[in-house]
């Protein structure tokens, strides 16, 4: 059953059903409001099929539906505000009916689907075997060093005599063999007073 709630004015909280033609006022009214600002009869209130309708009655300070004034009947409906004077009503929104809310017996058994059997994930490919070490060649004998060979005896020398120094000629060539020496002798001093002199020469540059 459709009705009114009052959400502003004197009489703010009351809710009334609406089960036939109501009239909204401030004195000798179906719904009577203590409201200054309303007429002694303000509005009407009809139940139509499923839905309500409001209609002014003349009123000094007029109706509003929603913020807009009225000017003839006005379709109304669950959750529409209606203002009278300075009280404020909702109409409270009417249920819908069993029949047409309740699911149906067979509407489960046309509408359901069988569920989908859960996935099962695919087994992981087993890892691949590692590749088996290739076989080590064995290195070839490796043949056995020859032997040192004992170092070569160093040939012996010969005794030199000091260069320069004076061999006394044997008896049989003594008087052949100093002319032969002593030529020799010379020309080595020479060579090593003229060194020396060019070395201290050199030196002494520097």
């Amino acid at each position: 059953m459709p009705a009114l709630i009052v959400k502003h004015g004197p009489n703010s909280g009351q809710r009334y059903e609406i089960d036939g033609e109501l009239v909204v006022g401030r004195e000798n009214a179906g719904l009577t409001i203590a409201d200054s600002e309303m007429s002694r009869k303000h509005a009407v209130i009809r139940p139509r099929a499923d839905a309500l309708e409001i209609e002014d009655l003349g009123s000094l300070n007029g109706t509003f539906v929603n913020g807009a004034k009225i000017e003839g009947a006005t379709r109304i409906s669950g959750g529409d505000t209606i203002k009278i004077g300075t009280t404020t009503l909702e109409v409270e929104p009417v249920p819908s009916r069993a029949s047409d809310t309740a699911p149906s017996a067979r509407a489960p058994a046309e509408t359901a689907v069988a569920p989908s059997p859960p996935r099962v994930p695919a087994p992981a490919p087993p890892p691949p075997a590692a590749a088996a070490p290739a076989p080590v060649a064995a290195a070839p004998p490796q043949a056995p060093e020859p032997a040192p060979r004992p170092p070569a005896a160093a040939p012996r020398e010969k005794p030199t005599e000091a260069f320069g120094a004076f061999v006394e000629p044997s008896s049989a060539t003594r008087g052949r063999v100093a002319s032969r020496v002593f030529g020799p002798t010379f020309v080595s001093w020479i060579s090593v007073i003229s060194t020396a002199v060019a070395l201290g020469l050199y030196f002494s540059q520097r």
